[in-house]
């Protein structure tokens, strides 16, 4: 399964199917990794861009549904494999294709980050991802994974708890060039806790709030949800 070693760990500091688990968040990456359309230009302009964007995502849901169902790491438990079909997403939405600009920290740290069982994760702490939503300005502080690079924000918005785990969820911060990065909310995704309470998951901070809906991504995972 994929996402990244660091998300999800066994209580018991077992690591499973490190190799495989690095799989699905990479074909997530990449699925963001279609350059948007140029400010200048609305999505709807150029068909063939948001055709590609499309596609990469439902590649990237289709692919973790199977991962969950068969792969040998999967988070499921048995009883939870013989009632599941897929994960439940929203529908992608292209006005969460969020491009922004990443302000690095001048004196990047390691920190340690608070988990579900109470411990800590060691991340870096790298900048800001600042955006704009309803024409205001929002950030989200993005940490660096120490086993592989790569960055990641943990947020929360107004869905959780409703439609989404109460914990929040978590989303890669991919670099597009000339300073720009992105963050495609629909392919946010839960934290192996969700799945299975043995599993040990960074916490998302205070300051990783969002005062806005994010109806993007996957939603909250329970049996009545993968029918």
């Amino acid at each position: 399964m994929t996402e990244m070693t660091w998300n999800h760990r066994p209580i018991s500091g077992k690591q499973r199917g490190a190799t495989t688990s690095r799989g699905l968040l990479i074909t997530l990456c990449l699925a963001c990794m279609v350059r948007p359309a140029p400010a200048t230009e609305p999505a709807d302009s150029m068909p063939e861009v948001v055709a590609a964007i499309v596609a990469g995502i439902e590649e990237s849901r289709a692919l973790k549904d199977s991962l969950l169902l068969h792969g040998d790491d999967s988070p499921l438990e048995p009883a939870q494999r013989r009632d599941f079909a897929h994960l439940d997403y929203y529908p992608i939405d292209l006005r969460f294709h969020v491009v922004g600009e990443l302000h690095a920290y001048g004196r990047k740290r390691q920190i340690q980050v608070p988990t579900t069982a109470n411990t800590t994760i060691a991340m870096e702490r790298v900048g800001r991802f600042r955006f704009e939503w309803g024409g205001n300005p929002f950030w989200l502080e993005v940490y660096r994974a120490l086993e592989d690079g790569r960055l990641s924000v943990f947020f929360k918005d107004a869905t959780n708890g409703s439609d989404t785990y109460g914990g929040g969820r978590y989303a890669p911060i991919v670099d597009l060039g000339n300073r720009s990065y992105l963050l495609d909310f629909n392919v946010a995704y839960n934290p192996y806790c969700v799945y299975n309470p043995v599993y040990v998951c960074p916490l998302v901070p205070e300051q990783n709030i969002l005062p806005f809906a994010v109806p993007a991504g996957e939603r909250n995972f329970g049996a009545d949800l993968a029918q």
